[in-house]
């Protein structure tokens, strides 16, 4: 197992394939791990860099997820990028790593090719949003579904999902706002996808159309087959699509 150390604490990656770089991003709660039957197949083509954002999988634990989850993240991937010596990288991120990869492009373009942003919930959170899904994991958790969390976890998984959960209520009273208002500074090419029966995201084409107005150099694609998130769903339909946009064979 590999790990680096960014601001005392350490972060879990792991690297397949080669070629150029495509960092994978997960979402909230989840892990590298749901990831990486895909980064098998992505590894055909490129050198695959996974990894455990902070708190979660086999990174090193918090008691507390910073405010600014998102853009915080985006540092870790800065200084990942930093610790491998690589200038440029793909980035793909699904769910809240979709969040990530953006807030990516936005702060630190210079290492940044091209965007992939999968089944994420558009610009905001609002308080009773948050609210509602820290709700529904607890409801989760009382009924003994937490199979998926302690696969990415281990034994702690309920104290990621408590954090996360708190971090989004803190999150959507003091900032609400996932980019800070900066989407329109991104240059990057960028793809945003989703599902039109997304289970978690209610009315996920409009809010990720939201965003697609203020990034110049996007496009956007739903499938009307799939849940959450698109590239695990519906995977061979998103493969061919990302390898189509990371070849600029769908982006002119």
């Amino acid at each position: 197992m590999a790990y680096y150390d960014f601001e005392g604490r350490k972060i879990y990656f792991h690297i397949v394939g080669k070629g150029k770089p495509l960092m994978m991003i997960h979402g909230n709660t989840g892990a590298s791990k749901m990831l990486e039957e895909e980064a098998v197949f992505y590894s055909k083509y490129f050198k695959v860099i996974l990894i455990d954002l902070i708190g979660h999988g086999k990174s090193e634990r918090v008691e507390k997820f910073p405010t600014d989850y998102w853009r915080y993240n985006a540092k870790i991937i800065y200084s990942l990028c930093q610790h491998l010596n690589i200038e440029k990288s793909n980035i793909l991120g699904t769910s809240g790593g979709a969040i990530v990869a953006l807030n990516v492009a936005i702060d630190f373009p210079e290492i940044v090719d091209k965007v992939i942003a999968d089944s994420f919930s558009g610009e905001c959170i609002t308080r009773e949003e948050a609210y509602k899904i820290k709700k529904g994991r607890s409801i989760s958790k009382n009924s003994g579904i937490n199979v998926f969390w302690e696969a990415m976890h281990g034994e702690d998984w309920e104290k990621v999902v408590d954090a996360d959960s708190h971090m989004l209520v803190h999150f959507s009273a003091n900032v609400e706002n996932y980019f800070y208002y900066k989407l329109d500074h991104i240059k990057s090419p960028v793809l945003l996808t989703g599902s039109l029966q997304d289970d978690m995201i209610r009315n996920i084409d409009k809010k990720i159309c939201s965003v697609a107005k203020k990034i110049s150099n996007s496009i956007t694609v739903f499938s009307p087959l799939g849940r959450h998130p698109l590239m695990l769903s519906n995977n061979k339909f998103f493969r061919r699509l990302a390898i189509q946009f990371l070849n600029d064979e769908i982006f002119s």
